[in-house]
This record gives structure tokens, C-alpha cells and sequence, in this order.
């Protein structure tokens, strides 16, 4: 007896379209990876840009003080005077405060404020103002963190 004779092409059967579970798996496992890698360095990256807040801040009080010095015997001891409405800098990431005034100079600081509390390598951030011609950067709470590092122009 004979095989009957097939015609057209040999049919295989067909695999399914798409992901098994293991390759599925393998994915999310290299892609989590990936992020766990990279959002520390994102962060660390937001936080050093968000310091430019507190600068522009403390510069802008700077110059604030420097008017009032100009019409008063000694420095303003509160943002009221200085004409600031509120304590927060420019785009809200810190909270500024004089924390010493006299006629020989001031200290002012910033302290970071909702995302950016995590910076704590450069918290507060101090401009100190003495004896009409020293300005001191500083960052830390003992002022002991590297003002290059966080005073970055």
C-alpha cells in the first residue's frame, strides 16, 4: 500500500508569538538593575543642581544687606526688614534665615526643604559676612563639609 501523494509546501506547527514567563522575568530583573543603578547617581545629580537655590538666595540677601548696611548703623536681623515676604528661596527648596546680625557683619543660612531635605552632605548652606570685606562659604552642620564642593558656580 502506497502513501498518498501530499501536495503544496510540508506544514509545522506553529509556535506561539511573544515572551515566555522566563524571558519575561530575565527583563524586569535587568531593567530593575538598571534603575537601582542609576536613580542614586539621578538623585545626587538633582540635589547638587538644587543647591543653585540656595546660593541665588543667599546672594540675593547678601546684596539686600548691603542696602540696608548703607541707610542703618548695623545689619538686618530678620528677612521682614530686608523686604523678603517670605523665608523660602526662589523656587521654594530652601528655608532662609539671618542667623546672626551686628554692626560688624551677619550670618545668613539655608536649610533645605521637601525633596531636597536629602542633601544632608551641604545642609545648611552659611554665607558669613565680616568686618566689610570677608564673605565665608560654608555647608554642613559644623561647617565641615567642603564649600567648593558645595558652593559649585
Amino acid at each position: 500500500m502506497q502513501q498518498p501523494e501530499q501536495h503544496g509546501p510540508k506544514v509545522w506547527p506553529q509556535r506561539e508569538r511573544g515572551w515566555t514567563l522566563t524571558e519575561l522575568l530575565i527583563s524586569l530583573a535587568l531593567m530593575g538593575t538598571l534603575a537601582a543603578l542609576a536613580l542614586p547617581a539621578y538623585l545626587q545629580q538633582q540635589r547638587q543642581v538644587r543647591r543653585s537655590d540656595a546660593q541665588v538666595a543667599l546672594q540675593q540677601l547678601q546684596m539686600d544687606q548691603a542696602r540696608w548696611r548703607s541707610q542703618h548703623e548695623g545689619y538686618a536681623d530678620a528677612l521682614s526688614a530686608l523686604g523678603w515676604p517670605s523665608d523660602l528661596s526662589p523656587r521654594g527648596h530652601y528655608r532662609v534665615s539671618v542667623t546672626q546680625a551686628s554692626a560688624e557683619g551677619y550670618t545668613l543660612e539655608a536649610l533645605p526643604q521637601g525633596t531636597q531635605a536629602g542633601d544632608r552632605e551641604c545642609s545648611p548652606m552659611r554665607l558669613t559676612w565680616r568686618d566689610s570685606a570677608t564673605v565665608t562659604f560654608s555647608a554642613g552642620a559644623a561647617g565641615d563639609s567642603d564649600p567648593q564642593r558645595c558652593w559649585r558656580q
